[in-house]
């Protein structure tokens, strides 16, 4: 239920158009799933959904502990980094389409992407929490770099107009609006360059 942030916000809009092969290469930079998964007792709603649509792909069952160690090839974050299996991973991930799977397992993919979610937002226009957010690419960036990445390759297998929102209205005008008054403040952080350029840290 937090304010809109703006470095978040900055990531999430510099990689908008950017072709899905990217996010693809991006996320063969990331082994942090395990490390993110272990840091919760609860994995925010945004980040498990996207497991959840990752598991109904590639035909996996299983809480989100168990679809990461499928991913990682690590039970624990203190195992070692098991890069093969998580290469073998991304070449499964980058064969899978929604053609492959039947009708009832692409609805459940489909809902997992979309559906509104139990995450709590502050409505500026309308003066009130919302309970409920619809899945959207910004939401799962603030929960995990890597789900990010995860998401938006995962959003590219879905017909254009069925894909998830990238940011839900309310953030992306509290943030014009922030930008507004801080760039005349000058304190506004730096644009940082378009997706898939490395972004100074």
């Amino acid at each position: 239920a937090m304010a809109v942030d703006i470095c978040a916000m900055q990531e999430c809009l510099r990689w908008e158009g950017v072709d899905a092969d990217a996010h693809l290469a991006e996320l063969s930079n990331f082994d942090e799933f395990n490390y993110y998964i272990s840091e919760y007792f609860d994995v925010p709603v945004p980040a498990a959904n996207t497991l959840d649509a990752l598991a109904a792909l590639m035909g996996w069952s299983g809480d989100t502990k168990q679809i990461v160690t499928k991913v990682t090839g690590q039970r624990h974050t203190e195992d070692a980094l098991k890069p093969e299996h998580f290469r073998k991973f991304l070449a499964d991930l980058k064969a899978r389409s929604l053609a492959e799977l039947d009708q009832k397992v692409q609805q459940v993919f489909t809902q997992k992407m979309t559906e509104l979610v139990a995450w709590k937002k502050f409505d500026q226009e309308q003066e009130r929490y919302m309970e409920r957010t619809p899945m959207n690419s910004y939401d799962v960036l603030k929960c995990s770099q890597a789900c990010f990445h995860l998401f938006e390759w995962l959003s590219s297998l879905l017909p254009q107009d069925q894909r998830p929102l990238r940011h839900v209205p309310s953030d992306i005008k509290a943030y014009r609006e922030r930008e507004k008054v801080m760039k005349l403040q000058g304190s506004w952080p730096q644009d940082p360059p378009p997706g898939p350029e490395p972004r100074d840290v």
